[in-house]
């Protein structure tokens, strides 16, 4: 017996989260039975219910109605998922607890429909500032798939799959929708936000086209003042203050094909492009700054462009018992930043023969260039049995180059002769491949058993090269690595009535080495021997690997107007990669011990009344290191960097009629993120960063019936105006022990929306 249709499981309820099934838009209560949100968290289109998996997904009408724009709000409002935010497009994802600086990758999969979008090489040094903020305008639904998804997105998936998944071309429907947003920021300027798409079809049901354009111009609220000559923890006295310096700036268009050739193929192409383009970083200086008191002590400007393009061409093959995909993607993504490296010259070269703070930058290019390829097959058999299969081929070239010039005048200045502080180059390559396969087979009509694997192989190598005074002079080494494995997964699930299904699932995830940043064997192998390590660990680092182990239940109550989803788990990481701080001055990673995670999330949604629903998350997670980790400060039982040990959210909306012909909804966001250690120095006044709520307000209108149609939202983010920190950048140049940038929260923002569809 076949698991019955997603088309054949109806929901009395409107939910309020994707997570749970996602409120549709609507003018009127909703009355009548609704079809369940559909995911594709497991590479075909199923009803979120029936997934015996951890996954929130939050559809477009939650993400607008939520006030989403960058994925740092998708976390408030997912548990288990936490973004170490510096800024837009400056981000690191984690799931579960698993955390890294290290390595050169990062342990959570990010995706665009099918093609991945994170640094896959460099991460260590682009995670900061290199993953990417797709607009959410067009985005159809975000999925967070928690817990290692190593058989069907591979590598670097270990905590978890962030997946957004775009609106796609409409062969039948002619229309459209545009919007526009004027909003103003507590201690800061005016925004102004717009975009647009339409969908024609072109023919009788053979094509269509979909194109979106949009913009983002939002002012700054953090302010610049210079730096005091002789003080680097002061304002200059008299200084000219600069306001609202930190401004963003980002505008992007999508053009989306879809081709029905017939006799059951489709095609469809897509090109994706974004610019954006930051006035200055998103983070205060502490001191002087502080949460109170938003400033930046700089004497150089320190604008950063992010550059995003993506191709994809997917064709589909349907046959009668299976579907063949295949997915073709090129994304190029560039990164240029510059930074105020005045106080780091100072703290190195004072009192002699630096006497006083002098004007100085660093300038950093970064780029990725990364084609992938997957074909993959997906069954509709008659029987008890169902797979996904399919080969996978991933190729990165990821150059970067870094410079920090002496600074013109200088040298006559303080009477020096210095050529260059530094100046670097890095080419780096990731080529990986793999065949997966994931079959589902029924057991009874209540159980079914999946099981899956994915054999990889990845090759990494790297040609870098410096010179300068903080390179000690020139250098020039090359370093390559190889890794090769396989990732199963096994998951079992009870449908105990049609409104309760338990699971339980064992999979593992994976993370490549690769080539270490090079430290010469003469100054440093007597002191890697003695921290236990082998002479290799000087040229290369082994990956890292873990085991989850989880149950879960998925549920719906009183006559599935209560949802309620949750899961605890337990993850064991061995072989850490960790980095580490040598004596004989050079950073190395290193495969340092281990680690374990243990936590649990959970989700419930109600319809209360046919016009109240409400919802409401929260997540624990418990990750600590089981060893002493030398070289950092780390100790056993420290919790990993950047975890939160409780998080959580809650809304309410209430929608009500406005006469005949009119509708209005008014909806209230609550969101907690605890505290994290951002260090493992506890001597450190940087070590803790304090957790921080911030609430959310929205009131819409919207006539009933109409199309086309006006609507129109008022809104107020961070409505008590809480500045909590969601980030302790690292420098691109150096961090000082006395002063560091500190990221934060947007203050509160109120604004008017205006939409129209047609």
């Amino acid at each position: 017996m076949r698991p019955p249709s997603i088309r054949t499981i109806p929901s009395t309820v409107a939910l309020a989260c994707g997570a749970l099934g996602a409120v549709p838009v609507q003018a009127q209560v909703q009355n009548g039975p609704i079809e369940q949100v559909l995911v594709t968290a497991q590479k075909r289109s199923e009803a979120l219910q029936s997934v015996p998996l951890s996954v929130t997904a939050l559809d477009q009408r939650e993400l607008e109605h939520m006030g989403v724009e960058h994925v740092s709000d998708i976390a408030r409002q997912t548990p288990g998922l936490t973004v170490v935010s510096s800024g837009p497009g400056q981000n690191i994802l984690i799931i579960r607890g698993i955390s890294s600086v290290a390595g050169t990758a990062g342990t959570v999969g990010y995706y665009l429909d099918d093609t991945p979008i994170a640094a896959s090489s460099n991460a260590a040094l682009l995670s900061l500032r290199g993953l990417i903020d797709p607009a959410i305008f067009d985005i159809a639904r975000v999925e967070v798939l928690r817990g290692p998804q190593g058989t069907l997105y591979g590598s670097s998936s270990m905590g978890g799959t962030v997946k957004y998944v775009s609106s796609q071309p409409d062969l039948n429907r002619l229309g459209g929708k545009a919007s526009a947003v004027l909003s103003h920021t507590q201690g800061g300027g005016w925004n102004e936000e717009g975009n647009a798409s339409v969908n024609v079809p072109l023919g009788d049901g053979a094509a269509a086209v979909r194109i979106g354009v949009y913009y983002r111009n939002q002012d700054g609220y953090i302010d610049r003042y210079p730096v005091a000559l002789n003080d680097i923890l002061a304002i200059a006295p008299g200084g000219a203050r600069q306001a609202n310096v930190n401004t963003e700036r980002t505008k992007g268009a999508r053009l989306a094909l879809r081709l029905n050739l017939g006799a059951g193929l489709v095609a469809n192409a897509s090109l994706y492009y974004q610019h954006m383009l930051l006035g200055a970083p998103f983070q205060i200086d502490a001191p002087p700054g502080s949460l109170d008191d938003l400033i930046q002590t700089r004497l150089v400007p320190e604008p950063s462009v992010q550059n995003s393009t993506l191709s994809n061409l997917t064709i589909r093959k349907n046959f009668a018992r299976y579907e063949l995909v295949s997915s073709t993607s090129y994304y190029n993504r560039r990164v240029s930043v510059d930074e105020d490296a005045s106080k780091v010259l100072y703290y190195f070269f004072s009192p002699t023969p630096q006497s006083s703070v002098y004007p100085g930058g660093m300038h950093g290019d970064y780029i990725n260039r990364e084609f992938t390829q997957e074909v993959r097959m997906v069954s509709d058999f008659s029987g008890p049995l169902q797979m996904i299969a399919g080969a996978y081929y991933h190729h990165v070239d990821a150059p970067l180059a870094s410079v920090i010039p002496v600074p013109d005048g200088y040298n006559s200045k303080f009477g020096t002769d210095y050529g260059s502080f530094f100046k670097g180059g890095r080419q780096a390559t990731v080529r990986e491949t793999a065949l997966f396969a994931e079959g589902s087979y029924q057991l009874a009509p209540a159980w079914i058993a999946r099981l899956g694997v994915r054999a990889f192989r990845v090759s990494q190598g790297f040609a870098q090269q410096g010179d300068g005074l903080f390179n000690g002079g020139p250098s020039a080494i090359t370093g390559s690595s190889r890794d090769h494995g396989y990732n199963p997964k096994l998951n079992l699930s009870w449908q105990a009535t049609p409104d309760a299904m338990l699971y339980a699932t064992a999979s593992k995830g994976y993370r490549p080495g690769g080539p270490n940043n090079p430290a010469p064997a003469a100054l440093c192998a007597s002191e890697v021997a003695k921290l236990g390590l082998s002479a290799s660990a000087l040229l290369t680092f082994s990956p890292d690997s873990l085991w989850n182990y989880e149950v879960g239940a998925k549920t719906q109550w009183l006559n599935r107007r209560l949802t309620v989803n949750g899961s605890v788990y337990t993850i064991d990481w061995s072989k850490v990669q960790q980095q580490i701080v040598l004596q004989c001055g050079f950073n190395i990673t290193a495969n340092f011990g281990s680690a374990r995670s243990k936590g649990g999330e959970l989700e419930a949604a109600f319809q209360a009344t046919p016009r109240l629903t409400l919802r409401a998350t929260a997540g624990y997670v418990n990750a600590t290191l089981n060893n002493d980790v030398p070289g950092t400060g780390a100790k056993q039982g420290d919790a990993l960097l950047d975890v939160p040990r409780w998080s959580g959210s809650a809304a309410a909306e209430y929608s009500w009629n406005v006469g005949e012909h009119h509708a209005a909804f008014g909806r209230l966001d609550a969101t907690y993120t605890g505290g994290a250690n951002s260090l493992y120095d506890r001597s450190s006044a940087f070590y803790r960063r304090a957790g921080f709520s911030q609430l959310n307000f929205k009131l819409g209108w919207q006539p009933v019936g109409k199309s086309p149609s006006w609507n129109a939202t008022f809104f107020v983010d961070n409505l008590l105006d809480k500045i909590g920190q969601t980030g302790l950048p690292v420098a691109i140049s150096a961090d000082l022990p006395s002063t560091r940038r500190i990221a934060i929260s947007r203050p509160r923002t109120i604004g008017l929306r205006l939409g129209k569809t047609f």
